[in-house]
């Protein structure tokens, strides 16, 4: 059962073993290459003293040494956990210490801030340094990939942290077969079709859809070693043509700002594009359309899934929806008393059984029986399904907040404030004034034509004429640019800081 095995098992090697496997701007491995560097990072593993169920710790650029020494570790019955490379000294020793790591693997990238952790007396943990390995230097004997049952660690994903402490999401050697449905079917992946996700492995997004299964499939995984900017997205899919392209609204919207007439060309080469991981809206969707002739598929998936649980139909789903739940992925959605809500339109909270749910929250009890009930992963997103089955995010839980009595929903301030043609971007977030009165405040980053002080002027007028009294933020903020966590998301929790206790704007 060991994932491993599922992807380089004998049968697969003597069918695959000659397709690429990986590649990157310089070279590839085919699927035999790959097991054979994998072979070597398994004795590298050993020779230091990794056992079975033990944890090691990746921080690293995405490479083909770090595909290798993380298949490795699951190769051996250790469990991989990847992280961030943007994670500080404090954030990486608390990933080390809440998964009490036996190693932990890093490369040039991240070699300043781990070299902090060296200098503690205390540390107990396992340093290697990825790129004393880029190619096997010494001979080294083939073993049997370790066997694991369905209920063994195989890897933990840490959520981004954008609203508390990260939560080690821990996952087990399962069989993702059931998870490959949407690659095989929708997207039609066949060995030879090259994939490229422009978010990190440490990400579940890219490590599950756009590592895992396109290796299951014997398809060809493209690495890019750091966070990608807009002109690396341009250049690999005009010099490399992927057939499918996973990333983010974000990056698709900065795409289409910087649109030229050469971009058409190129960017109508891929069959398929994907967006998960934020709400897309329908014009992007839209704009995207008219200007490729290709339709972004809207998706949904979470950590605690690791694949996506729904995805549309290219030519059959609405805009904004992100489709239907893909297979093996059974949903209710339950209101705020824990009733189930009847009617398809309603909006409610969103409850997941998927074919690879998580076990648990490591070191976490209490979050795992609060969100994990009779094998439903309670997400605290909000959906809505229309009459045709098809779904729709209404946001989170936790972005509706009262008023004075009334519901107030965060996501139509932002989207109310985005309108506005000031504001290059938006968040809305839920804060505590000084006498502990729960409003919303709105952040904004200025376009870059607006000053300062005249932005925040345009945008209180624009609020003002737009939303209703009681949706009216009550502190209007404009920053440069937002805090993030380490995966890139807004860090919210930053921003409720900045003005909880505060009197109102």
């Amino acid at each position: 059962m060991n994932i491993v095995t599922q992807i380089f098992n004998s049968d697969r090697l003597s069918e695959f073993g000659s397709y690429t496997a990986i590649k990157w701007e310089s070279g590839s491995w085919t699927y035999l290459e790959l097991f054979e560097r994998i072979q070597f990072a398994s004795s590298v593993l050993k020779n230091h003293g990794l056992k079975a169920g033990e944890r090691v710790v990746f921080q690293c650029s995405d490479t083909s040494i770090l595909v290798s020494f993380y298949l490795a570790t699951l190769h051996t019955g250790a469990v991989a956990v990847a992280v961030s490379t943007r994670l500080n000294i404090d954030e990486l020793k608390y990933v080390i210490e809440d998964s009490d790591a036996r190693v932990l693997i890093y490369d040039s990238r991240t070699e300043k801030t781990c070299q902090k952790l060296f200098e503690d007396q205390n540390c107990n943990f396992v340093p290697i340094l990825l790129d004393n390995f880029s190619v096997p230097s010494v001979s080294f004997q083939l073993s049997e990939t370790a066997s694991r049952n369905a209920q063994d660690e195989a890897l933990w994903v840490y959520s981004s942290g954008s609203t508390s402490k990260p939560k080690g999401i821990v996952h087990t050697h399962r069989d993702f077969t059931d998870c490959c449905d949407f690659h095989a079917n929708t997207l039609e992946t066949v060995p030879g079709n090259l994939l490229f996700c422009t978010s990190r492995i440490s990400f579940a997004y890219a490590l599950a859809n756009v590592l895992l299964v396109p290796l299951r499939l014997g398809a060809t995984v493209y690495l890019h070693p750091e966070w990608v900017k807009l002109d690396d997205v341009r250049s690999i899919v005009a010099r490399e043509k992927p057939k499918v392209v996973f990333s983010v609204p974000s990056i698709y919207r900065g795409l289409l700002d910087e649109f030229d007439s050469g971009s058409a060309q190129f960017f109508s080469e891929p069959q398929h594009y994907i967006s998960a991981g934020e709400h897309l809206p329908a014009e992007i969707q839209d704009e995207w359309k008219r200007r490729t002739g290709r339709t972004i598929i809207n998706a949904y998936g979470c950590s605690e899934t690791l694949f996506l649980a729904f995805a549309g139909e290219p030519s059959e789903t609405p805009p904004s929806s992100v489709g239907k739940p893909l297979y093996g992925v059974n949903t209710r959605l339950v209101n705020g008393q824990n009733v189930l809500a009847d009617d398809s339109m309603e909006k409610a909270i969103l409850h997941i059984s998927h074919p690879y749910m998580f076990t648990h929250y490591a070191n976490r009890d209490q979050d795992t029986a609060e969100r994990l009930v009779s094998n439903y992963f309670i997400t605290g997103d909000l959906y809505r399904r229309d009459s045709e089955g098809n779904w729709y995010h209404m946001g989170r839980e936790d972005e509706l907040i009262k008023v004075s009595g009334q519901w107030v929903y965060l996501r139509e301030i932002e989207k109310v404030a985005m309108q506005s043609d000031v504001a290059f971007d938006v968040a809305v977030v839920s804060a505590a004034d000084e006498i502990g009165m729960v409003r919303p405040a709105l952040f904004f980053v200025p376009a870059s034509d607006f000053e300062f002080d005249d932005a925040l002027f345009q945008m209180k007028q624009h609020v003002e004429h737009n939303l209703p009294r009681i949706k009216h933020p009550s502190w209007i903020r404009v920053v440069e640019e937002f805090p993030r966590t380490a995966n890139g998301k807004i860090s919210r929790y930053e921003l409720q800081i900045l003005v909880r206790g505060s009197i109102h704007d």
